[in-house]
This record gives C-alpha cells, sequence and structure tokens, in this order.
C-alpha cells in the first residue's frame, strides 16, 4: 500500500463524518430507522491554494499511480493515520499566476 507523497500541507482542511441510515417513513408520520453500516467513515475535504509546481506534478503522478487504490494519509495536526481513497476520478487544478496552483480534492476513509 502506498504512502501519501511528500508535499506541502494543505492550506485548508475539512474532515466529516459520515454514518448513512436506513429510514421508512409511515402513513401515520412516523418514520423508523437504523444505521446503514455498523461503523462510521471519515471524509477528508483537501484545499491548497498556492501548490506549487513542484508539489503538483508529485500530486499528479501520485494520483495517476494510486486511483482505485487504498493508500495510508495522515492527518496533519494529530498525525492519526488512515487508510484512504481518492473520492474522485479527475484532479482540476487551477493556476493562479506566479507559479501557483489552486485544487481541491477529496479523501475518504476506507
Amino acid at each position: 500500500m502506498a504512502n501519501w507523497p511528500s508535499i506541502a500541507t494543505p492550506s485548508t482542511l475539512t474532515d466529516r463524518t459520515r454514518k448513512d441510515q436506513i429510514k421508512t417513513d409511515f402513513a401515520a408520520g412516523y418514520v423508523q430507522s437504523r444505521p446503514k453500516w455498523t461503523r462510521s467513515r471519515k471524509i477528508f475535504d483537501l484545499s491548497w491554494k498556492a501548490m506549487s509546481t513542484g508539489d503538483k506534478t508529485t500530486l499528479e503522478t501520485f494520483f495517476e499511480n494510486n486511483v482505485g487504490d487504498t493508500f495510508t494519509w495522515t492527518y496533519p495536526d494529530s498525525g492519526t493515520t488512515y487508510t484512504v481513497r481518492f473520492s474522485d476520478d479527475e484532479l482540476s487544478f487551477k493556476y493562479v499566476p506566479v507559479g501557483h496552483w489552486q485544487i481541491d480534492i477529496t479523501l475518504e476513509e476506507q
């Protein structure tokens, strides 16, 4: 299993906890629900506002080699390691003048 590449820490990071539920509505207005899964999963939204061209190239190569597979990623603040995958099938970089790139990606826990 691959490890997340050594690139700059994201400018912003949002983490979400997801645990779907199954709901059934009844005619009397009642709702019955239960968890769909036995455990929750974390979803991480990473954003870089001024990524260097070198980090862009590194991330693109990592994506091409690992999309569809799981890899380890370490949460920058806590140091907790997660097994994650790319949520999306593409990377979209936006050029910012003077050699920087903006990108938003989403990783989801295995």
